[in-house]
């Protein structure tokens, strides 16, 4: 999936950003869930496994690594945003101003 489709699709879907909570902090889609791809095995019941899941990253690597994951527990309709924050044009938030 490309990030002009996810930014079609936000409000009606679950987006899951799988960096690290630094790069989480610094930039990201509003209302994205975060858990990094390292938690992503212990934390998934926090996802329902029935939800449409738009997985992030920076480039899309870890999104798909997380990907793999999620349909191997059984999550149904997961997609990989590619190419992630890296090119994503859509609106942010942060956590604290520079």
């Amino acid at each position: 999936m490309t990030n002009e489709e996810l930014e079609k699709k936000l409000g009606n879907v679950t987006v899951l950003d799988v960096r690290e909570p630094a790069e989480y902090a610094f930039n990201r889609i509003p209302g994205a869930v975060s858990i990094p791809l390292g938690e992503l095995e212990e934390r998934l019941g926090e996802l329902n496994p029935d939800d449409d899941i738009h997985v992030v990253c920076r480039t899309g690597t870890r999104s798909d690594l997380a990907c793999q994951l999620l349909a191997e527990k059984g999550f149904k309709n997961v997609k990989n945003v590619k190419p992630g924050m890296s090119g994503w044009s859509g609106p942010t938030e942060m956590d604290f101003q520079i």
